[in-house]
């Protein structure tokens, strides 16, 4: 066994423990506070077995949804994050699973003792896995190969995990041959793909794969619809058949179902929250508390989406839209707190209702903002192929101020992807980014939208 293959198996054995751990203090909490309490009569030995059995699939499903395992990816903070807040959904689960099971509200004490006494542990195992990670992996060293990109910014973004990798190249593809690139390269080392030619990146990817060298892709539309093509036979030619970014009947209809069920179970629920929000923003300053504003969605037609007003009264008196920036000054206080928790999108559960828009899907743009970035990317409206929607990879991978197109790349994996198991998916991890703060990061102080430009030239060879 090579020593990738041992680190992987290890990684499994640390995931091992961090479930069975779970699985164990959820017993004794069981065992002590709830099995010998319960009024009905609970099968001792399977009933116990398969309650348990239960707790460990539900926390392993939710900890990999919110990437609580990723021990080489995510940061300890992260893992910690991801795995408590997969623990306390579970943990509410199961005990409104011993609710139905003894067919009365039991003492919720023991599960809040069990989220603290489990919180410890996570913690504990997120340090300890992290170090044994570190101990038998080094910081990896990248190369990165690019052409027409600012490669300043993809650096910057990798170093923020300069605890995985390192980068110690930049190489400029522009007017190079393969052999010329590749005698750069070592094999020991990643390779990052940016914007290259299709059959420079064929001739690299080649190298790197004969030489078992991770591959990193930054890709294109082109690459994105490939991505979920369908592998088909003609004759004995393998072919790849590409989706033509729609809806089958079939999809269509349980999509809409869905989004009327989840829409309107959403505004029962969360009624009491969206009356506070609205007296809060009348009381603040006597304004109208919502407002309507025209927003584009599938086939760019055009409708007015509701939102909770988190910003002055004469926002946009200039007549001009604009992205909100970095400590905006047209945002209330009151504005500022329901805007992270996204508190004000949630008038738009009418839209979705009505039919605007949907559940999960790109998110609608301002008809005057969207036609300035097409103007410098076209396949924008490419976005336009599905129903707006409340969230989506972009808002769930991406932040406020992404880039277009980054925001179109990520739209576009979710539309070639789509599946109704893909919508649950993207509805579970919206949840963990409601407290992360720097997913609603406005754009920068001097910018009207979140566009870039990008350079013809580099600093770097």
């Amino acid at each position: 066994m090579d020593i990738r293959r041992k680190n992987k198996f290890k990684l499994v054995i640390e995931m091992g423990v961090n479930v069975l751990g779970m699985a164990l203090l959820f017993s004794v909490i069981w065992f002590v506070f709830y099995r010998y309490n319960l009024q009905t009569n609970f099968l001792y030995k399977k009933g116990t077995a398969i309650l348990i059995f239960i707790y460990a699939v539900l926390f392993s499903i939710f900890t990999s949804v919110y990437g609580g395992h990723k021990i080489d990816y995510f940061r300890v903070s992260e893992i910690i994050y991801s795995q408590f807040l997969s623990m306390v959904i579970v943990n509410f689960m199961v005990w409104l699973q011993i609710c139905l099971i003894d067919r009365r509200v039991v003492e919720i004490a023991p599960i809040i003792l069990l989220c603290c006494v489990d919180t410890a542990f996570i913690s504990f195992w997120a340090f300890w896995s992290n170090g044994r990670y570190q101990k038998r992996n080094i910081v990896r060293n990248i190369s990165v190969i690019y052409k027409n990109i600012r490669p300043e910014d993809l650096v910057e973004k990798m170093n923020m995990y300069d605890y995985k990798f390192k980068v110690t190249k930049i190489l400029q593809a522009d007017g190079k041959k393969a052999k010329d690139i590749i005698k750069n390269l070592s094999t020991r080392d990643g390779v990052v793909l940016c914007g290259i030619d299709a059959n420079l990146q064929k001739e690299i990817m080649k190298y790197c794969f004969d030489n078992t060298m991770p591959i990193f892709v930054i890709p294109d539309t082109a690459e994105i619809i490939l991505r979920s093509a369908n592998a088909i036979s003609l004759l004995d030619m393998p072919v790849l058949q590409c989706s033509k970014g729609e809806l089958s009947v079939m999809d269509e209809v349980i999509k809409r179902l869905f989004d009327i069920v989840t829409a309107t179970i959403g505004i029962i629920v969360l009624s009491p929250i969206m009356l506070l929000v609205a007296i809060l923003i009348k009381v603040y300053d006597g304004g109208p508390a919502t407002y309507k504003q025209e927003r584009l969605t599938i086939n760019g037609k055009k409708f007015m989406v509701y939102k909770f007003r988190s910003m002055v009264e004469c926002a946009e008196d200039d007549g001009v839209a604009r992205l909100a920036k970095q400590g905006d000054s047209r945002i209330t206080p009151i504005g500022s707190y329901i805007r992270k928790l996204r508190i004000d999108e949630l008038p738009q559960l009418f839209n979705v209702v009505k039919g605007d828009m949907s559940i999960v899907g790109p998110r609608p743009e301002r008809p005057e903002i969207a036609a300035q970035y097409e103007k410098t990317i076209p396949e924008f409206k490419y976005r336009l192929k599905f129903k707006a929607g409340l969230t989506g990879y972009a808002q769930v991978l991406g932040r406020y101020n992404t880039t277009p197109y980054d925001k179109l790349m990520w739209d576009l994996m979710y539309i070639e992807g789509y599946s109704f198991l893909l919508d649950l998916r993207l509805i579970m991890m919206t949840i963990k980014i409601l407290f992360i703060p720097e997913s609603t990061q406005g754009v920068d102080k001097d910018s009207v939208t979140a566009d870039k430009k990008t350079t013809e030239k580099s600093e770097y060879i």
